[in-house]
């Protein structure tokens, strides 16, 4: 008896993954660009706790681990841990970072061509993916759903982006960016946020004591 109703139990469980598993395959694309911008045109702030890997010519490795910040329209904040004391803000305008290594803050304008961090203040900005990504389609990679979209202008640091998701709510949960070197960068989101109260301080910078200020660029990324 109890092995009938272990037999059972694993049945009904079977057949409620089978029916997520079709529902996510049923939604559109147009369910999807949908349910992304409804989620993040919906909040004023997110948090998120983050981690960031490169992956060049094969070989991947873990570079940056933290936590990010967004505040609407376009402001960013992310705080590392690894490495310790390293600081990105955007402003809407301009992306600074503190490098503890060198001791230097460089900066450049935030555009797309600027950094590949900069994509993800779109999810704080009025998302319009139709608008700010070309040749959007659905895929399914690795048993994950993903949105992917190519650079808009050909002028991007990334060919295109894969923004994963959780078919139930639109959570991002994933968004890899491949080069146009070929170089896949690749931020993982957990422990996500809606509208934390965040004080416009965060995202103004100040350079620590004894910084070296590198010359504003508009022509390249961080180095």
């Amino acid at each position: 008896m109890r092995l009938t109703s272990v037999l059972r139990s694993l049945a009904v469980g079977c057949a409620w993954l089978a029916a997520v598993a079709a529902a996510a395959n049923a939604q559109s694309l147009g369910d999807v660009i949908s349910g992304i911008e409804l989620r993040y045109n919906g909040m004023a702030t997110m948090q998120s706790e983050f981690s960031q890997e490169i992956i060049h010519a094969g070989s991947r490795r873990l570079r940056h681990v933290g936590t990010v910040k967004l505040l609407r329209p376009q402001k960013m904040r992310w705080d590392y841990s690894s490495p310790e004391g390293q600081l990105l803000i955007g402003d809407g305008f301009w992306l600074r970072m503190y490098n503890p290594l060198t001791n230097q803050v460089s900066t450049v304008e935030m555009s797309p061509n600027a950094d590949m961090r900069a994509p993800l203040g779109f999810l704080l900005g009025r998302m319009r993916l139709r608008r700010q990504f070309r040749n959007l389609r659905l895929r399914a990679i690795n048993g994950e759903q993903a949105l992917i979209g190519d650079g808009l202008t050909g002028a991007e640091l990334y060919r295109d982006v894969e923004f994963y998701y959780s078919p139930s709510d639109y959570r991002l949960t994933l968004v890899r960016l491949t080069g146009r070197d070929e170089s896949i960068t690749e931020f993982r989101f957990k422990n996500e946020k809606r509208n934390p109260r965040l004080d416009e301080s965060l995202f103004v910078f100040e350079a620590p004591a004894g910084a070296e200020i590198l010359p504003e660029s508009k022509l390249g990324g961080f180095k």
